[in-house]
């Protein structure tokens, strides 16, 4: 499943945090989830990759050094375990909110006890202070080895100071010195540069998808998985045509529906980008997916949910058309590892 999140009902143990961003998940609020696309405020669809950094024998780069010096002259800070959000925090998450509507919150109950309202991970976080006056903060989730920073807020008069990179360099200093082993910063995308800022402070490995192995990064060169389904799509695509057989390649930006309706009834497609069969050839709605993971390709018999998305934009920035409509999975027809298998699975349909 490239789509998925976990609501614990009760707290979690450091090591299951260990293992769950060990694998490629990470926290939101105070679930656990794991996705390979990103959906973003300007509603396009981005391929991720997530990050981590290596903390043994790990030394600051002499700009996140420089930082710290400076800015320990003028601030103190405080690391503790994170309560429910008092007022200091609040007021300043607003005065960030009016600035930067799109990277919080309008209120920072989800970081610490989620929308289920059960704190279930060992949340902490870092206060940054000019005498008395909170200018930034920071939370992060902590476990055993591992720990992974999920929001940076910051005074915006106080943006000179580069607060935002301060935070994250006293938590990786503080972990480190904690015997944190991983530094997990969260995600970038390839083709989505606004968060290529969590590459900066060392040699950082990425969470390989079709491997399951943590393997150096290069942000030049970095897997897309955009682009990976894209290419595995198209090799159906051109051998359909060898055939006759039309297809259309598809965004699917209501795969975000994954995370609001996992039940034992109701499965929600989870593809991103799909191959779409005519309707009316086949009697029913059909598309092809491809999942790295696994590396399978999945004939998928779908259907209308009922259910509407009303941020949906019909084409994508790079002209590509959408699905519009949030389908349900009424069964998976077939299954193959190579391109060649499902499209002689959708030719026994044709024929």
């Amino acid at each position: 499943m490239a789509t998925s999140i976990h609501h614990p009902k009760s707290p979690i143990a450091p090591e299951q945090l260990d293992a769950y961003l060990s694998t490629g998940w990470r926290p939101a609020g105070q679930g656990i989830y794991t996705a390979e696309f990103l959906r973003a405020d300007n509603e396009q669809i981005y391929g991720c990759i997530q990050l981590r950094l290596p903390l043994a024998g790990f030394t600051f780069k002499k700009r996140h050094r420089k930082l710290l010096r400076r800015n320990a002259e003028r601030f103190r800070f405080t690391v503790l375990p994170a309560e429910t959000p008092d007022e200091e925090l609040e007021e300043l998450n607003l005065r960030y909110l009016a600035s930067h509507p799109e990277k919080t919150r309008d209120t920072l109950d989800h970081h610490v006890i989620g929308e289920h309202r059960i704190k279930t991970l060992d949340t902490h976080v870092i206060r940054v202070y000019e005498g008395d006056k909170l200018v930034a903060f920071s939370y992060f989730d902590l476990g055993l080895e591992t720990a992974y920073t999920k929001a940076g807020i910051y005074d915006p008069e106080y943006a000179a100071h580069s607060l935002g990179i301060y935070t994250m360099v006293l938590e990786i200093d503080w972990l480190r010195n904690h015997g944190v082993k991983y530094y997990h910063p969260g995600y970038v995308a390839p083709r989505f540069p606004v968060f290529n800022y969590k590459t900066q402070f060392g040699d950082m490995e990425f969470f390989q998808l079709s491997t399951k192995k943590w393997l150096p990064f290069d942000l030049e060169t970095a897997e897309d998985p955009y682009e990976m389904i894209q290419v595995a799509l198209a090799q159906v695509q051109s051998e359909f045509e060898g055939i006759g057989i039309s297809s259309n390649l598809m965004e699917y930006p209501s795969y975000t529906a994954c995370y609001h309706y996992q039940t034992s009834d109701i499965e929600m497609l989870d593809a991103a980008v799909f191959l779409y069969l005519s309707p009316t050839e086949y009697g029913t709605d059909l598309v092809v997916t491809y999942t790295i993971a696994d590396g399978m390709y999945r004939l998928v018999e779908i259907r209308d949910s009922g259910l509407r998305d009303m941020s949906v934009l019909p084409v994508s920035n790079n002209g590509r058309p959408r699905y519009m409509l949030p389908s349900m999975v009424d069964g998976v027809l077939a299954s193959s590892p190579s391109a060649e298998g499902i499209v002689r699975a959708v030719g026994g349909l044709a024929g």
